[in-house]
């Protein structure tokens, strides 16, 4: 019994580690973002600030991307996908979405469980086109 209970305290101290190892690691977060919305048939497409062009641009194509690629897998959408988009890398970077810091090279996040994507937009629309279609 004796044995039992310390092992089980062991196991407990061993695994209590690497969740120690994360604190001191938070996302800085540099600015507030007044949040809004609007709604396209399958997606809500949340920007800030006076990006409204920007949030119907990406409505567009993610409409656009979403018959194509539903036509193609003949698969519908069961619930709606929430679309977050940034006005740059470097707000993309400050996002508490996600518990990973976003590194240059990432151009978007999925999250399947959430249904949930969020992008930055980085200046290039024809880029952005293909980051929403590849999200």
């Amino acid at each position: 019994m004796k044995a039992a209970r310390i092992l089980t305290l062991s196991m407990l101290a061993l695994l209590a580690g690497p969740l120690a190892a994360q604190f001191g690691q938070n996302i800085v977060q540099y600015d507030q973002y007044d949040w809004n919305y609007i709604q396209s048939p399958y997606f809500d497409i949340y920007f800030y600030g006076d990006d409204l062009s920007l949030a119907e641009f990406t409505s567009e194509i993610a409409d656009e991307a979403y018959r194509q690629i539903s036509d193609r897998l003949n698969w519908q959408i069961q619930k709606r996908v929430s679309i977050m988009v940034y006005r740059s890398h470097a707000d993309f970077q400050q996002t508490n979405v996600t518990f990973s810091y976003m590194y240059e090279g990432i151009g978007g996040v999925t999250e399947l469980l959430k249904n949930r994507v969020v992008v930055p937009f980085e200046g290039s629309y024809d880029d952005f086109r293909h980051v929403i279609r590849h999200e």
